[in-house]
């Protein structure tokens, strides 16, 4: 079963173009690795995430701006609980893509360690899903 779009926005509260982000830094970040595995690139691992740390950083933006929007129209509670909700997401996100780095830098942490924000993140999403229903 696949999601549609709005679902995905609604569980994320992401707007299209954040995913769109998304998508496109995984797709960079991807073809980095690739190529770094392959041996064509000897940057290190810092350098190969580079793309996912920027579109955490341009989402973190975007979710700031929209605050700012709709603070000024007068809901500060609508405003609150969307930007409250997008940095929790978008902070697991981060995360875990630090700890996947650190991993790969240093090798010291376990893998429990590294997906416990994913764990978290899944169950906030599972409880976004179920008050939908």
């Amino acid at each position: 079963m696949l999601l549609k779009l709005k679902e995905v926005i609604q569980w994320t509260r992401m707007t299209a173009f954040e995913l769109f982000l998304q998508l496109l830094s995984i797709l960079v970040f991807s073809v980095l690795v690739a190529t770094k595995i392959e041996g064509h690139l000897t940057a290190p691992w810092p350098t190969i995430f580079t793309p996912l740390f920027i579109c955490d950083g341009l989402n973190a933006y975007l979710c700031l701006i929209v605050f700012v929007r709709q603070y000024r129209e007068y809901d500060l509670k609508q405003a609150s609980l969307r930007v409250a909700s997008s940095l929790v997401v978008i902070a697991m996100i981060f995360t875990f893509k630090l700890l996947l780095c650190q991993k790969l830098v240093t090798g010291s942490l376990n893998c429990s360690e590294v997906f416990a924000p994913l764990f978290v993140l899944s169950q906030i999403l599972m409880i976004r899903a179920c008050r939908m229903h």
